[in-house]
């Protein structure tokens, strides 16, 4: 029996995909399939019925998916302790964060994590903030999550940590028309917003849907433009296209060099909180462990007003 049949079975079944799970083991879809071939041999049974486009579990698949879960998780277990006797000598972290802490804020921490333990593996992954919360629900491969949400989402098997503060803010090209104007206005009005170009990184942005919220009633922008990622927003801010709605953390180098202007919306407080996740159900390696007390010393220098984190409540 080997651990990459385990595996691949159970990240098939947790995403439904022998594309993405050949993804998340880093390998290709015929390695994926033959794996669960020769782990369809050793129990004797077919575990998964091809349903249209769509993978299910059989009901033997069903029966042995929970066990093969443990069996994975015991082996980590297992490799947690040695890690543990060897002094962080050696070892495993892995992330799983959404772009705004995974992209302009951990870097910073990792950097400093692997100063002080060069040894340990670092594997950091970046997915939208729903991928990162099924990750941690379905036991992946990621120990510590990171998502930056408007509102603490409550389920049994995560546990959800507060550790920064996240204020949105509006971006306009410092060649904007009205930016004079919405300069001595102290802000951006509704309004003025509305009849603006907004610039989005992703279709599915609930971007809209908390500004709605946090103005009470609903807001129409002249035009959309989904650009896929946040560079592409700030890029084409900047060349005067639209507006984008960011977090702060995204615009600290721009605002420095003067390349972009943040304005705050006039009578609306738009935040978010960066939230730290693990499973309840998982011991924290020792890794992990190391990482949270370098994370919360790195964001109380940088951000000291903004740092929510609590180390002994998250260790």
């Amino acid at each position: 029996m080997k651990i990459e049949n385990l595996e691949a079975f159970v990240n098939i079944a947790q995403l439904r995909s022998f594309t993405q799970a050949a993804e998340q083991c880093f390998c290709t879809q015929a390695t994926i399939s033959l794996r669960v071939k020769n782990l369809e041999q050793y129990f004797k049974v077919q575990l998964f019925d091809r349903v249209g486009r769509n993978i299910e579990l059989t009901e033997e698949g069903k029966k042995i998916l929970p066990l093969c879960q443990s069996a994975l998780h015991a082996l980590q277990q297992s490799k947690s302790e040695l890690e543990a006797m060897s002094g962080l000598t050696s070892g495993n972290l892995s992330l799983c964060s959404s772009n705004t802490p995974g992209t302009y804020m951990l870097p910073e921490v990792l950097a400093h994590f692997h100063q002080q333990f060069p040894g340990i593996r670092i594997d950091s992954r970046i997915k939208y903030a729903r991928d990162v919360i099924q990750e941690m629900l379905f036991d992946g491969d990621a120990e510590l999550g990171f998502v930056s949400q408007p509102t603490q989402f409550d389920d049994k098997k995560i546990e959800c940590k507060k550790i920064l503060e996240d204020e949105l803010c509006v971006i306009v090209s410092n060649q904007h028309p009205k930016l004079d104007q919405w300069v001595r206005y102290g802000g951006i009005s509704i309004k003025d917003l509305q009849q603006q170009t907004l610039l989005l990184s992703n279709p599915k942005s609930s971007l809209q849907a908390n500004l709605e919220k946090a103005n009470g009633e609903k807001v129409i922008f002249q035009a959309q433009i989904v650009l896929g990622s946040m560079e592409a927003v700030k890029k084409s801010v900047m060349l005067n296209v639209g507006i984008g709605i960011v977090s702060q953390f995204l615009i600290e180098e721009e605002l420095a060099d003067k390349k972009l202007h943040k304005l705050k919306i006039k009578g609306v407080s738009l935040h978010r909180i960066v939230y730290l996740l693990h499973r309840r159900n998982r011991s924290l390696s020792p890794a992990a462990h190391a990482f949270i007390k370098v994370l919360e010393a790195d964001l109380s220098q940088r951000y000291p007003n903004l740092c929510l984190i609590d180390s002994e409540e998250c260790c």
